[in-house]
């Protein structure tokens, strides 16, 4: 069993830590998504105080508590099988961090994306094929004109090298603060403009992201296992997707929910 390619020896510890450390998680959020579940079909009484203002509503707790749980069992299981040593145990709970932190920017980055799809899904469905093909030049064009700026930027920064070192300091902040302005602007012009040139070219962002994304998600698992184990991955992978899951489906949603029902003397 030990010397199969799920669960290496060497890893042994690791693995029992993060499966116990599973259901752990897994048995939490049962239990927290049943308690919200029945707090929100209990009647709220107008005389119940209020809760106080700037008092994270108790989705974010319960979040917040599962993912400092989570984050140390990682640290716990990459701690687990180095040595003896307190300086390897030390590196191996870095290492776990640093897993959990890599988990959660890939698991924000997701439900993001993914909501992003949500919405581009439902304005290709309203919208016209006919315009919607009349428009992809423009909307190529558009995008060869994004991607001449950022070629031109980058020829730009290049030729800098080769001034005094007062005027590159003082070019390259300004440089940069221009650089992220347009980028800002850029991308906040697009996903707000209503033409069939924009939705045709959020499309074609939209699938290189998801492109970038899913490659560097299947090179990092491949490369991790490849480092450790397959059980040890699935399982802290497991442990990470119960709080993004619980992200996604409460937090998320409670957050647009209360901006949403805000009075607009409030906003």
């Amino acid at each position: 069993m030990l010397s199969s390619p799920f669960i290496s020896g060497h890893f042994f510890r690791g693995t029992l830590i993060a499966e116990v450390g599973l259901f752990v998680v897994g048995a939490y959020y049962v239990l927290v998504w049943r308690n919200l579940r029945k707090s929100s079909e209990t009647p709220v009484s107008l005389d119940a105080p209020s809760r106080p203002e700037g008092h994270p509503w108790p989705e974010l707790r319960h979040l917040q508590r599962g993912v400092f749980s989570s984050v140390f069992l990682f640290m716990l299981a990459g701690a687990a099988d180095t040595g003896n040593d307190w300086l390897f145990r030390l590196v191996g709970a870095l290492m776990g961090f640093c897993a959990a932190i890599a988990f959660a920017m890939f698991g924000v980055g997701s439900v993001a994306l993914w909501n992003l799809w949500k919405e581009l899904v439902r304005q290709l469905k309203r919208a016209k094929i006919g315009l919607l093909l009349v428009s992809s030049p423009l909307a190529v064009l558009w995008l060869g004109l994004g991607l001449g700026v950022v070629v031109m930027f980058g020829m730009v920064v290049e030729k800098m090298e080769k001034l005094a070192p007062f005027w590159q300091i003082l070019l390259n902040v300004w440089l940069h603060g221009l650089i992220w302005l347009s980028i800002v602007t850029t991308f906040y012009s697009l996903w707000k403009g209503r033409s069939h040139a924009a939705l045709i070219l959020r499309l074609i962002l939209l699938v290189s992201f998801s492109t970038i994304m899913v490659g560097a998600l299947i090179f990092s698992y491949w490369w991790i296992i490849r480092q450790t184990t397959l059980l040890l991955v699935l399982f802290l992978s497991a442990i990470g997707a119960l709080n993004i899951v619980f992200y996604s489906r409460r937090v998320r949603l409670t957050a647009l929910k209360n901006n949403l029902l805000k009075p607009p003397e409030a906003i």
